[in-house]
């Protein structure tokens, strides 16, 4: 069969560079920046459309669309919209901030999540990664006119993603060494025919490594609380929902194509990475007072819990991390959004002491933090529990029984840092001066996650389904045949 250019499977990766590039060119000549939100919303609306109607098929080996990466492509597609509407009201606020460049990045990134989720060959998955990353540190960057520190939290974003890039690269020059093959269904030929077991398993442990910097895994999670605290407050959001959304599929995607036959293998080298995480983030988030910097300490240990479902081995169990992944993102847009939104008017109410009876003073907006932390704690009736409570069973139902439980225990530890954030707000007594409006830019993002935070709890039956024949069906479907 010979090399298909197939250019209409492309087609969104080649509107979104030419637009971002639009907008790089234009940018210095058009005084009023606003318009690059509106391409932006209008480019995000059009590639929603292309990735749903848009035939499956190939360009080259190297890129596949496919169902289960057309399905994570509208959810990141939905999710950047939301991130844009957030992004659109605080630069209204953050004016030095607000410029083409801030939208082109957003797109350029976006670009790479897509090439990274379609990737059929591990040097064009790590080529999107990169494309991906770069954007990310420049818009952490941008923020140096308001936080001084930003430099020093993208350029620690920066040498630990160059870490996490040469460990990528050693292990695909093992697995290239042994198997001779970058593509990922010659390596599981490969596997499937019981060559180089231990070779490609070696070289996969450098991918993890390079992985879990990109997921802020334990040990490689000290970039986190900085970067989040440097990056403007929906670029934070766009880091811990998008970013680790479309890592964490590919690399299930990963296991799934290229290294099956060793999935059990890899779940057992992820136990102590993944428990450790959700440790260690829980734990560290109960002593930080700046909110933001919780919830980077909070999102390693929300990467842990999405990693269960790799630990379990089973096809159930990573359609739930996937799922996991997806209920991660609508409250990270959610709770981002707020915090957007506290820092417009008064950006002290980031440090979660000031925060006392705030609730006296803007009651809707402590309603709908209390229903996004109640849910990143995992209470019900939220999305936060059902997402945990799939990944539990999931490890549950393939014998790692103790393993559930750690976690679990864990996770009660790690309700604390939420918790002490509503106690701040409902039951904290002290003066507060803060003023502020409502706009639609606000409202739509934040008021639409936090209905699908409590609808998917209450009812996270079509949700679960989504995912789980997407699994099915990618599974059965395109890339297990005799």
């Amino acid at each position: 069969m010979g090399i298909t250019l197939n250019f209409s499977v492309i087609l969104t990766e080649i509107i979104f560079v030419l637009i971002s590039s639009l907008i790089f060119l234009i940018d210095k000549f058009i005084k009023n920046k606003n318009y690059a939100f509106y391409i932006t919303l209008i480019t995000l609306v059009l590639a929603f459309y292309i990735v749903l109607f848009v035939p499956f098929g190939e360009f080259t080996y190297a890129y596949k669309a496919d169902f289960y990466s057309s399905v994570i492509k509208l959810f990141l597609v939905g999710g950047t919209l939301l991130i844009s509407l957030i992004s659109y009201s605080y630069l209204q606020y953050y004016v030095n901030l607000n410029s083409g460049e801030y939208y082109g990045f957003l797109l350029f990134s976006l670009v790479g999540a897509f090439l990274m989720l379609s990737g059929m060959d591990l040097v064009t998955i790590y080529l999107a990664m990169e494309l991906m990353s770069f954007p990310v540190y420049f818009l952490i960057a941008l923020n140096y006119t308001y936080y001084r520190a930003s430099l020093e939290g993208a350029l620690k974003y920066f040498i630990v993603g160059s870490l996490g890039s040469i460990f990528i690269l050693i292990g695909l020059g093992v697995i290239y060494y042994f198997g001779g093959t970058f593509l990922l269904q010659e390596i599981f030929n490969k596997l499937a025919q019981n060559f180089y077991f231990k070779e490609f398993l070696i070289g996969f442990i450098f991918l993890l490594i390079g992985f879990s910097i990109k997921l802020s895994l334990v040990p490689f999670h000290m970039w986190a609380p900085d970067a989040y605290e440097s990056a403007p407050v929906p670029i934070t959001s766009f880091i811990a929902g998008i970013v680790k959304f479309a890592v964490m599929a590919t690399l299930v995607k990963i296991i799934l194509i290229g290294f099956n036959p060793l999935k059990i293998e890899i779940g057992e080298i992820f136990i102590p990475i993944i428990l450790a995480s959700i440790l260690i983030g829980n734990v560290m988030a109960i002593k930080q007072d700046n909110i933001i910097r919780m919830l980077a300490y909070s999102s390693i240990a929300h990467a842990g819990y999405a990693g269960l479902g790799i630990i379990s081995a089973d096809y159930a169990g990573y359609s739930f991390t996937i799922f996991y992944m997806l209920i991660y993102l609508i409250m990270t847009i959610g709770i981002f959004g707020i915090l957007a939104l506290l820092a417009n008017y008064k950006r002290e109410l980031l440090h979660i002491p000031s925060m006392a009876s705030l609730c006296e003073k803007a009651p809707f907006i402590s309603f709908l933090i209390l229903v996004f932390m109640f849910s990143l704690a995992g209470i019900p009736p939220t999305a936060g529990f059902i997402a945990k409570f799939y990944v539990f069973m999931s490890l549950i139902k393939t014998k790692y029984v103790w393993v559930a439980l750690i976690a679990i225990i864990f996770a009660i530890i790690g309700a604390y840092p939420y918790l002490r954030v509503l106690k701040v707000i409902y039951m904290d007594k002290e003066p507060l001066e803060f003023y502020f409006k409502y706009d639609f830019a606000f409202l739509i993002p934040v008021v639409l996650t936090a209905l699908l935070v409590l609808l998917i709890g209450v009812y996270p039956k079509p949700w679960t389904d989504i995912i789980y024949k997407t699994m099915y069906f990618y599974i059965s479907s395109l890339f297990y045949y005799s």
